[in-house]
């Protein structure tokens, strides 16, 4: 017995260090490597100075054993524009790290880019090693950095603003009263989190069909391409006059184009394409807006809407939604002379609406237009509408109600007509509009309705 009782201890850790899980024991052979969720991670653009997102690294032992990750480090230590953090340590160097069988952890990676005067986009590189039994592992680091122009609370003069860098807005801009902000033909524009362009003086973005003007999310990753919601958009104050925004794209706003300077000179609205915003793509109470050439698509509220009266032209336009994730409850296009939720109603109102698309391909909204009342006088013809309400009142003057226009490729955002849709050549002809939201010339005799003339296959 006292034998028994003497060994018995020795018998218990025995029996433990028999027990030991395989996935926790260390093993030391070379060939145990790591296993990583890809070999490169990829920043897109990043505007220098401003940092970017997180991205994860997924380092995987795929081993039954565990393995000792003796280092996990950066090729260009401290001084890389890089940042590593592993299990809660920032730190461009981590030792001994303990990996079980089976097991992974994530190594986070940031890139800050240092300025410098190039204009055009360069490369930053490095890699995170890793060292293993010996054995070392890589997995590349590669960002794009580009300079830029800033803007952040800024109140503007008459100033223009150049394409050679992009533009980052990075909070309020404010065009003052009597200025005139023009942006040059090619210029990028990147909102961050709630920044917005208010326009009190006058906005002339001369993008041209070759050269656009582009207003997008600060975010550059592919993710982020058609996301909503981004920036807050552009706003049109009440003492603003005369803007005219030609060939620019709006994209990735809570809204898209906010207008409201009631009696003041309209807005032109050009070869624009409006999308991805989480509420309007073009939204304007009691002012006077005209909108040629131009595509609005996949938006939260409406695509294009005029409350409270106002003057409005809507000429050669496609405003649909399609494939869209945004649960929209109020139809694509709507002209009313009030504004819901206020005091501001039955306000004159007119109305032209001519050689355009209005359509969708939802189940939930079978009526993508809404005139409340029916402006007198209104010129609603040659379009391709999407109404149950209205089918008997514009069945006439040459409008095609409820047949679906055919698009090219509308999961894509193609909205180019393909050879059959009976929006070729339905169009009448505008002496004052000769080209298309591409530049194409439009046919003189039998013009196709929507923004784009189809190309002769």
């Amino acid at each position: 017995m006292r034998y028994l009782l003497a060994i018995l201890p020795l018998l218990l850790l025995l029996s433990v260090v028999g027990c030991e899980p395989k996935d926790e024991i260390i093993t030391t052979d070379p060939d145990a490597v790591l296993r990583f969720s890809g070999d490169t991670v990829l920043f897109d653009t990043v505007f220098v100075s401003r940092g970017s997102i997180t991205k994860r690294l997924k380092v995987y032992n795929p081993n039954k054993k565990a393995v000792k990750i003796s280092e996990i480090a950066l090729a260009g230590s401290g001084a890389s524009p890089y940042q590593l953090t592993v299990n809660g340590i920032q730190s461009p160097l981590v030792n001994n790290l303990e990996l079980r069988g089976g097991d992974s952890i994530y190594v986070l990676v940031k890139v800050n880019i240092n300025p410098t005067d190039a204009n055009l986009p360069f490369l930053v590189a490095d890699s995170i090693l890793f060292r293993t039994n010996g054995q070392l592992q890589n997995v590349k680091l590669v960002a794009y950095g580009q300079n830029a122009y800033f803007h952040r609370k800024e109140t503007t003069g008459t100033t223009t603003w150049k394409s050679d860098k992009p533009h980052v807005l990075l909070d309020t801009v404010l065009v003052q009263e009597g200025a005139t902000l023009t942006i040059e033909k090619g210029t990028k524009i990147y909102g961050s989190t709630k920044s917005v362009l208010l326009v009190n003086g006058q906005l002339l973005s001369e993008g041209t069909p070759e050269e656009r003007v582009v207003f997008g999310g600060y975010r550059r990753e592919a993710e982020y391409l058609t996301a909503p919601g981004q920036w807050e958009g552009i706003r049109i104050l009440t003492k603003s006059s005369n803007n005219s925004l030609k060939y620019t794209d709006i994209k990735n706003t809570l809204y898209g184009l906010r207008i409201g300077n009631p009696g003041k000179a309209g807005t032109l609205v050009e070869g624009c394409v409006v999308q991805y915003a989480f509420l309007d793509g073009i939204v304007a109470f009691t002012s006077d807006v005209k909108v040629v050439n131009t595509l609005i698509h996949n938006c939260g509220q409406y695509a294009f809407g005029g409350l409270g009266g106002g003057n409005y032209e809507v000429l050669y336009s496609t405003i649909v939604s399609y494939n869209n994730p945004l649960l929209r409850e109020v139809p694509l296009f709507v002209v009313t002379d009030f504004i819901p939720g206020t005091d501001v109603k039955d306000q004159p109102t007119s109305l032209k609406l001519v050689n355009s698309i209005v359509y969708s391909d939802g189940f939930n909204t079978v009526d993508e237009v809404l005139l409340s009342p029916m402006p007198v006088g209104a010129d609603i013809s040659n379009n391709l509408l999407r109404t149950e309400v209205y089918k008997t009142q514009l069945s006439a003057n040459d409008n095609k109600l409820n047949t679906a226009p055919k698009f090219k490729e509308p999961g894509k955002a193609d909205f180019a007509l393909d050879t059959l849709s009976p929006a070729s050549g339905a169009a009448r002809f505008l002496p004052a509009v000769r080209n298309d939201l591409k530049g194409k010339t439009r046919n003189v005799t039998t013009p196709d309705a929507g923004a784009y003339e189809r190309l002769i296959d």
